[in-house]
């Protein structure tokens, strides 16, 4: 929707023609039988209030049927309210519970629970059994898998959701909340969506579309590649992504979505081959062509496809394409668009399409008065409007991925964005704690690449907001992030924002690469454990049943405060 002082017609992609009535205001898009809607709307809701009330938000034993949930409020929505009712600075600390009911797509079929936010700790129920839990950070999306015998056996039938959300800093359930000088709304504050999964087949979860690494790399007259790496992700019901393994031969013709694997014949603890999937591409609504492509790690990974009359996309004319992959009655459509960053050899200064570009632009935080960190569509296409006004080229995601909804209007507006991770006030120690710190900060830098991957305006993934880069024992956990992002994305910057200036230990350890950003070399002060290694994959949430081990919820020998920031005051009241 447009705001009425801000006519401008890139934002004309907002209007209410161009979405389903339920489905997401933002990009993918999906058709066919992949059905996606929102829970957003008017949910119950109970506040368990103070930092010191002794609720043990991972306590085990807890059930949905132990929290009261008197009252209503909206999702999305910020919890941290204060006198007359206004979110704002100075809020509770607490623990939010949100109930409401959706109905199951089919008899049978499993679903997907995505949710764009939820702050800080998150824990999940539907129908009373425990799907799952989030604690890497809560301005950041992930997914919970509902498998189908926890649903409603009848088609069509009510489903309870249940969330928790604790908003208190704490370094166990909240270890991203290090602290800074903002204020950290809790409660689902962004969409929840609800995904249809297919009895039969895999999941068409999304299609992660970038400008060709080869075509990055390779210069080219005008500078903008004109071609896509591809790489679908096929999602089963249990544990999120999985290797999908050989399905044994199916016989007959190979239908579009149909996948036909080698002889069933692989026992004696052999590796079936891997399944060959069927799936058609079309660019900008465009004609439809059908490719294939085997599948691992549950991705299926095309790369250098052509795009039909590539456009590319700049602050000047932020051309945008789609891509429609249709497989087995699913479809999903992604956004995309075509551009190359780099650095120019001779003044080491940043390139766009191969042209020297001046970035001028400020920082964005998610604050608003009333709305707080769940604006409206207006307020997002009103702060556009004051930056295309100040003339602005760049924006910086201050300090913690930003919605959805955002990202698709700096893709519009041509408006260049810096992503990072929620991490000010980072100490040596959270980066030397791989054991569990760095696990749950490599899961929410794949959360925040996973989400926001295909939008055009990302030009850098960042971390450790003015972090102990002046430490050389806190090297090998820059190091990881480094790597970790561009090992998930070769054609934008990696980087972070240091204010310790020519004193930062990193800055002898780190060189300049024109594609891929900034190479760290740690020196010899150890590195990052090959135990480690399991957070950089894309795994989206912590099972049910896996807690950490330092359950330490409402005590005070493990709370933080934001640094800066005084106690917020707390009312005596248990309930409301």
């Amino acid at each position: 929707r447009n705001d009425p002082m801000t006519p401008l017609p890139i934002l004309l992609i907002h209007s209410a023609a161009a979405w389903a009535p339920d489905a997401p205001r933002y990009w993918p898009k999906y058709g066919g039988s992949r059905q996606v809607r929102l829970l957003d709307g008017a949910w119950r809701y109970g506040f368990i209030d103070g930092w010191d009330s002794g609720f043990d938000s991972m306590n085990a034993s807890f059930r949905p049927s132990d929290g009261a949930t008197p009252n209503m409020t909206s999702v999305p929505s910020c919890m941290d309210v204060v006198a007359g009712g206004a979110g704002g600075y100075l809020g509770p600390r607490g623990v939010g519970l949100f109930r409401t009911s959706f109905r199951s797509p089919a008899a049978g079929s499993a679903v997907r629970l995505q949710f764009q936010s939820c702050s800080f700790y998150c824990r999940v129920w539907v129908n009373g059994r425990e799907v799952g839990d989030h604690l890497a950070g809560g301005y950041v999306a992930f997914a919970l898998d509902v498998p189908a015998d926890a649903l409603s056996p009848d088609g069509g039938g009510e489903n309870e959701l249940f969330v928790l959300a604790d908003n208190r800093f704490n370094a166990t359930t909240a270890p991203m909340h290090t602290g800074g000088d903002f204020w950290h709304y809790g409660g689902i504050t962004r969409s929840v969506e609800l995904h249809a999964v297919p009895e039969a087949g895999p999941l068409l979860w999304r299609a992660h579309v970038v400008p060709s690494s080869s075509a990055v790399e390779a210069e080219q007259p005008d500078g903008a590649p004109a071609a896509v790496d591809i790489s679908l992700v096929l999602s089963g019901v249990e544990g999120g992504r999985e290797e999908l393994k050989g399905q044994g031969e199916l016989g007959g013709k190979a239908e579009s979505g149909g996948a036909v694997g080698g002889s069933p014949r692989c026992g004696g603890g052999a590796a079936c081959p891997a399944p060959v999937y069927y799936f058609s591409l079309a660019f900008d609504g465009g004609e439809a062509v059908a490719r294939n492509g085997t599948a691992s790690g549950g991705t299926v990974r095309l790369e250098g496809v052509p795009v039909p009359d590539a456009k590319p996309w700049s602050p000047d004319a932020p051309h945008l394409h789609t891509l429609t992959v249709s497989m087995g009655g699913q479809s999903v459509t992604e956004r995309f668009g075509l551009r190359r960053f780099g650095v120019d050899k001779a003044t080491a200064r940043l390139t766009l399409n191969g042209e020297v570009a001046k970035l001028v632009g400020w920082n964005h935080h998610t604050q608003w008065p009333v709305t707080a960190a769940s604006p409206t569509d207006e307020q997002l296409d009103a702060d556009i409007a004051l930056l295309r006004k100040g003339g602005a080229n760049l924006v910086r995601g201050a300090h913690y991925p930003h919605d959805p909804r955002w990202l698709d209007r700096l893709d519009e507006a041509g408006i260049l964005f810096w992503s990072e991770t929620l991490g000010p006030a980072v100490s040596v120690a959270n980066t030397k704690d791989w054991a569990f710190f760095m696990v749950h900060q490599k899961r929410q830098l794949s959360e925040m690449i996973d989400n926001a991957i295909n939008h055009a305006a990302v030009f850098a993934w960042g971390w450790f907001n003015e972090g102990p880069s002046d430490h050389p024992e806190a090297c090998p956990a820059y190091g990881a992030c480094s790597a970790l992002a561009r090992a998930r994305d070769p054609t934008r910057f990696t980087t972070w924002a240091d204010d310790h200036k020519t004193s930062g230990a990193l800055l002898r350890a780190r060189e300049l690469s024109p594609m891929r950003g900034l190479m760290i070399d740690c020196p010899s002060t150890g590195a990052e454990p090959a135990t480690s290694t399991r957070a950089s994959s894309p795994s989206t949430t912590t099972p049910a049943g896996t807690r950490p081990s330092r359950r330490v919820c409402g005590t005070a020998s493990r709370r933080r405060w934001p640094r800066g920031r005084r106690r917020a005051a707390a009312t005596p009241s248990a309930s409301r």
